[in-house]
């Protein structure tokens, strides 16, 4: 017999401890009787459920700005795994600080250490589950992809939930950030 992962046997434990008392006799007979029903039942409830997933680097761009005539200055793509338990909102300036805008702001973004990019913004709106409900309030930056326009604009990617969905868009980073503004990271 094959041994049980300790994951999977916690994961197991954890089900049956917050299974519901009070459920009645002739469920439980229909489940204990039809294992395919007790899976399909399981299935279903798991379904919903996505703890993350893979950036795919060499993947084109959903939004390719290149056909608009922009060029891709920075793209970061790294980490390839993203999940809620490993990214976090920052602030852009620390409170004292003074505002930047113009070139000062792009230095800023630049230098950024760690950061994410586009593809990890456009798995987000993919997967929208997966993006925590503290993020609503803000516009979530991803400064680990910078793209320029033809006249030598730069734009990073954001992500904003209006009319209860999460869209894309791109923000010019010379106009500087506000209070509402949040850049994400990689949880070191």
């Amino acid at each position: 017999m094959a041994e049980v992962p300790e994951w999977y046997a916690a994961f197991v434990g954890a089900v049956v401890a917050r299974l519901p008392r009070d459920i009645d006799e002739a469920t439980a007979k229909v489940l204990t009787e039809s294992p395919e029903a007790l899976e399909e039942a399981l299935r279903g409830l798991l379904g919903g459920v996505e703890a993350g997933g893979s950036i795919d680097a060499n993947a084109p761009f959903h939004n390719d700005k290149t056909t608009e005539g922009w060029q891709l200055l920075v793209d970061e793509s790294e980490p390839s795994q993203i999940s809620a338990d490993s990214i976090e909102m920052v602030i852009f300036i620390e409170e004292g600080q003074p505002d930047l805008i113009g070139e000062d702001m792009v230095e800023h973004v630049l230098a950024i250490p760690s950061k994410l990019g586009q593809r990890h913004a456009e798995y987000l709106i993919d997967h929208q589950s997966v993006i925590p409900e503290e993020f609503r309030r803000y516009s979530v930056i991803f400064p680990g992809t910078v793209w320029t326009d033809s006249v030598g604009n730069h734009y990073v990617p954001y992500i904003k939930y209006r009319q209860e969905e999460w869209t894309i868009d791109f923000g010019i980073v010379e106009g500087g950030v506000d209070d509402r503004d949040r850049y994400v990271r990689p949880l070191a």
